[in-house]
C-alpha cells in the first residue's frame, strides 16, 4: 500500500494532477496534506489551498500537518516520525516536492535517503515562464531588474548527518565503478554477463571471475543501479535510469583523471666534489 505526502502553497491544481496520475498506478491508502503554519502571506495562501485540497480529496480522509517550511528542524521533527511509522508498517511513501522551498526539499531528501521505499516526485507544468516578457526587449530588461529587488540575510547552513550515503562498497568499489563505466560506454546494456566480463578485459570462462562479477551485479541490482532481463538463455544487464546518471558522472571523472599528466620525477644527483 502507498502513502502520499502533499505540500501545498501555490498551484494546488498541480498537486492534484500529480496525485491523480499516481492514483492510477498505485493503491493509495493514506494522504497527508502539509501546509505552511507561518502567520505571513505565504502561510495564508498555503492554508487557503490546503482547505481546497482537503475538500477535493475528502474520500481519502487526508490528515493535515502544519509545518514551518523554511525551518529544517521543524520539518524534520514533523516528517521523520511520520515517514518512519509508515515505512515500518510496510507502506511506500511518495512525497510531492513541487511547491516546497529549498530548505524543505533538503530536509525531505535527507529523510528519504534514511528510509527504504520513500520516493520523491515533482509535477512539471505544461508551460513555463509564460509570464516573463519576450527576451531581447526593453520590457524584458525592466522586468528582470524589477524582480532583482530582494536582499539576503546571513546564509543558513542546513543540517545533515556526518555519515553520508555510500552507494558502492569500499572493498570492491573499483570493480563496481568499472562495470558501471563499461556499461555506460557500451550504451547502457550488455546482452549477457559474459559480454560484460569480456568488455572489462577478463576471462568469462574463469569461474572465480564469473562468480565475482555475478555477486557484484547482484549488489548493483539491490542498490538500484542496474537491472537484469531474461533474454532466452542469457541475462541482459542494463543500467537503470539513475544508474545511467551515476555512471555518466563516474565516466566523466575517469576521463578527467586520464587527462591529468603525471609530473615527471626529477632525479637528484649528489653534488660533485
Amino acid at each position: 500500500m502507498v502513502v502520499v505526502v502533499l505540500y501545498v502553497c501555490f498551484n494546488p491544481t498541480l498537486a492534484l494532477d500529480g496525485f491523480e496520475y499516481l492514483r492510477r498506478l498505485k493503491p493509495i491508502e493514506k494522504v497527508y496534506i502539509l501546509y505552511d503554519m507561518k502567520k505571513d502571506r505565504y502561510g495564508a495562501v498555503s492554508r487557503r489551498n490546503a482547505k481546497k485540497l482537503y475538500k477535493i480529496l475528502s474520500f481519502f480522509r487526508p490528515q493535515p500537518v502544519k509545518v514551518n517550511p523554511v525551518s529544517f528542524e521543524n520539518v524534520f521533527s514533523k516528517l521523520y516520525p511520520l515517514v518512519h511509522s509508515e515505512v515500518s508498517e510496510g507502506r511506500e511513501v511518495y512525497m510531492d516536492i513541487t511547491s516546497m522551498p529549498p530548505e524543505m526539499v533538503a530536509c525531505v531528501t535527507t529523510i528519504a535517503l534514511m528510509h527504504p521505499k520513500v520516493y520523491l516526485y515533482v509535477v512539471p507544468t505544461i508551460e513555463r515562464g509564460e509570464f516573463i516578457p519576450e527576451p531581447g526587449t526593453p520590457k524584458f530588461e525592466e522586468w528582470v531588474e524589477e524582480k532583482d529587488n530582494k536582499r539576503g540575510l546571513e546564509p543558513l547552513q542546513l543540517m545533515l548527518p556526518e555519515e553520508r550515503l555510500e552507494l558502492l562498497d569500499e572493498n570492491e568499489k573499483w570493480l563496481a565503478e568499472k562495470i558501471l563505466i563499461t556499461l555506460y560506454e557500451k550504451g547502457g546494456k550488455a546482452n549477457a554477463i559474459k559480454d560484460l566480463i569480456e568488455w572489462c578485459g577478463e576471462n568469462p570462462r574463469d569461474n572465480v571471475v564469473k562468480n565475482r562479477y555475478s555477486r557484484m551485479i547482484d549488489d548493483l541490482v539491490r542498490k538500484g543501479l542496474v537491472y537484469k532481463l531474461h533474454a532466452g538463455r542469457e541475462k541482459q544487464v542494463c543500467l537503470t535510469e539513475f544508474g545511467k546518471i551515476y555512471a555518466k558522472a563516474l565516466y566523466k571523472i575517469s576521463q578527467k583523471a586520464k587527462q591529468i599528466k603525471p609530473i615527471p620525477l626529477v632525479r637528484k644527483y649528489p653534488p660533485r666534489i
